[in-house]
């Protein structure tokens, strides 16, 4: 089980649990290796524990008071906890908003409303080992205890200094809250109950100790707590530094800022399903990068890939489209960047291994991809297209172009279609497609006309690319039986399966406002198919790939999996094309199952047939519901436009 993680662009996170309890902390440069078993964190009111299991981590747990009840309420970036029992609530959330630098702050608030006189502690995790921790209290605007370690290296990730406090907080530096005891470990909480002041606290040399400091306040109404951290060294895992460098030198500079600024989440906030799915879906941001000098990059997944911004079926292409809405100058940054990487015309599939430096082109070595070209070259029309940036558009006019050669340099059977090879040579990994595929069709396509309408914007000759996208979409159109457009066809066979994202390159096109790459009977017919088949195949998720007869595909993991990304797109596509109750039929259900297999951990896959989550975990293409909300804002823009 996971918490909700709380922590912002570029920081790392905290997760919270239901019963107030924390744990898989990340937000010491450590994104791939969470701290976990964290132990010393507690709130306390008038002597009662605001926790249902405060010793969850302690070997022999003392005798706490301790509320019996929470009532938790998530949403990202925000958990409230309602105590019934002792008149309180705690809300804890970071800042997410419409400024970079603020949705970059290494904190977490902690708004408490209730009467009597609460205390936090925390424990301090500067430095990797526990020799050198040291604990100081800090009064000034703000009073509180301030983590440092001074034997703590700038290789170290957890080089740095933490901060815990409130304005006009009573601090008591520190202690060491792990002792023996007959029946193994156990904790000191004399500390949390008694609340007398210290100003300072180490861990002597030779003692192997676990400290952490308390701040506290009687509060009459709500006050604002904090947690704040900056960690600046610059270990071999990420040598970046942080984009919250350039603003503050140490972690009560940040704690500082946040409360004396009053800051908050400002996101879409109303009350829907809809809502509910966008926002828990930015939880992936919590897994980013943001430098100091402004790169920003997502993980595909934390564990086991490590990749950074891998681009191809709505991956870091779904999340940059959210970030366009709030950070658009952050995305056109690193989607230009992206072209920076190109290997005559091939565009890499991801920036690198636990880094932004190393692209590799392709999953697997020597197997050039038919469908990144494509989808970065939408990125790119796209970034233009929302924010009416021309300079931009001139700067990486020609790397579209080169692109776009590139793929038809794949085009070995000249039918305007780059050609499928076999396995690993797409988004779908080991998964064997032949000739032409209606899912890299669809893309290159779109792909095509958002490169022809560059070319006319600019004032260039794209004649021979209009010749291609003419032959390209009859290539395309062979593919349709009638019903949909099938998988794929090659000279000598075909697999006439019906794919979900037969239409993808389709959705691009609606999305940008570029003409349809097939006629509009067939774009429906398909849909419908889609809704009537991948849909109803699995009474968990929409299938990637489903036979004539509407059995699963079983020829791959791939094809008898849900791709929960490509879904809610497909669902948007289906909203735009009046489809409006089966869109959201397939992606309520869809949200249904992610719900219950766990909403922070959002797997790459999940298997039709079983229900479960398989693949690659903390998925990047969890942003992908971004598509429903922007889909129903352009319907209703419509309607409005047409009264």
């Amino acid at each position: 089980m996971n918490g909700i993680p709380i922590g912002s662009i570029g920081t790392g996170k905290i997760e919270f649990f239901p019963d107030l309890t924390i744990d898989n902390v990340t937000i010491m440069n450590n994104w791939s290796n969470p701290r976990r078993s964290i132990r010393g964190f507690h709130i306390v009111k008038d002597g009662i524990f605001l926790q249902t299991n405060p010793g969850k981590n302690i070997e022999n747990p003392p005798e706490y008071r301790k509320v019996k009840k929470i009532i938790s309420k998530e949403k990202f970036p925000i958990i409230t906890y309602e105590i019934p029992e002792v008149n309180t609530t705690v809300t804890v959330f970071s800042i997410i908003n419409k400024s970079l630098k603020d949705s970059s702050l290494p904190a977490i608030v902690f708004h408490v409303k209730g009467e009597g006189v609460f205390a936090i502690s925390f424990p301090n995790l500067v430095g990797s080992r526990r020799e050198g921790r040291e604990n100081y209290a800090i009064k000034r605007k703000i009073n509180g205890v301030l983590f440092t370690n001074e034997k703590a290296l700038q290789q170290d990730p957890a080089y740095g200094n933490m901060f815990l406090g409130c304005i006009g907080c009573k601090v008591f530096a520190g202690y060491s809250y792990l002792r023996p005891s007959r029946k193994g470990m156990t904790e000191d909480i004399t500390p949390l109950l008694e609340l007398r002041e210290s100003d300072y606290y180490k861990i002597e040399p030779y003692a192997r100790e676990e400290i952490a400091g308390i701040v506290w306040k009687e509060v009459h109404g709500e006050e604002k707590f904090i947690l704040s951290w900056y960690f600046n060294g610059r270990p071999y895992n990420y040598p970046y530094g942080h984009y919250y460098e350039n603003w503050f030198n140490n972690s009560y500079e940040v704690a500082e800022y946040v409360l004396l600024n009053d800051l908050k989440p400002e996101l879409e906030d109303e009350d829907s399903w809809i809502n509910e799915v966008y926002r828990d879906g930015l939880y992936v941001l919590t897994y980013s990068w943001l430098t100091k000098d402004g790169r920003f990059a997502v993980y595909e997944d934390p564990e086991v890939t490590l990749l950074m911004n891998t681009i191809g079926t709505m991956t870091y292409d779904a999340v940059s489209f959210a970030l366009l809405e709030l950070y658009p100058d952050l995305v056109k940054k690193m989607d230009e960047y992206f072209g920076l990487f190109l290997r005559n015309g091939e565009v890499p599939h991801d920036l690198g291994e636990e880094s932004i430096e190393s692209p590799i082109y392709g999953a697997s070595s020597n197997y050039p991809w038919t469908d990144l070209a494509s989808t970065w070259v939408l990125m790119m029309y796209r970034d233009y297209k929302f924010t009416n940036d021309l300079d931009f558009l001139k700067r990486n006019y020609e790397k579209m172009k080169e692109a776009i050669d590139y793929l038809l340099s794949l085009d070995k059977d000249k039918d305007c279609i780059p050609d499928s090879k076999g396995g690993l040579d797409n988004s779908y990994d080991g998964t064997y497609m032949f000739g032409a595929s209606s899912y890299v069709a669809s893309m290159f396509l779109c792909a095509l006309r958002a490169f022809i309408s560059a070319s006319k914007i600019l004032g260039k000759d794209s004649s021979n690319y209009e010749d291609c996208l003419r032959k390209g979409m009859e290539t395309y159109n062979s593919l349709f039986n009638g019903k949909y457009f099938i998988a794929w066809k090659s000279s000598n066979t075909k697999k006439e399966s019906c794919m979900s994202s037969q239409l993808l390159g389709q959705f691009w096109c609606e999305l940008l406002s570029l003409e349809p790459i097939a006629d509009e009977e067939k774009i429906i017919s398909a849909l419908k198919s889609i809704y009537e088949l991948n849909y109803k195949a699995s009474k968990y998720c929409l299938v990637n790939s489903v036979n004539p007869d509407g059995s699963i595909d079983t020829e791959t993991d791939q094809m008898r999996s849900c791709w929960s990304r490509v879904a809610f797109a497909v669902s948007a596509h289906m909203i735009l094309k009046g489809l409006k109750e089966e869109g959201l039929e397939i992606a309520k259900r869809e949200w249904e199952t992610i719900k219950s297999l766990g909403v922070w951990n959002q797997s790459s896959r999940i298997d039709a047939i079983t229900g479960k989550k398989v693949g690659l975990p903390y998925y990047i293409g969890s942003v992908s519901p971004w598509f429903i909300k922007y889909a129903i804002k352009l319907v209703n823009s419509v309607r409005n436009e047409a009264q």
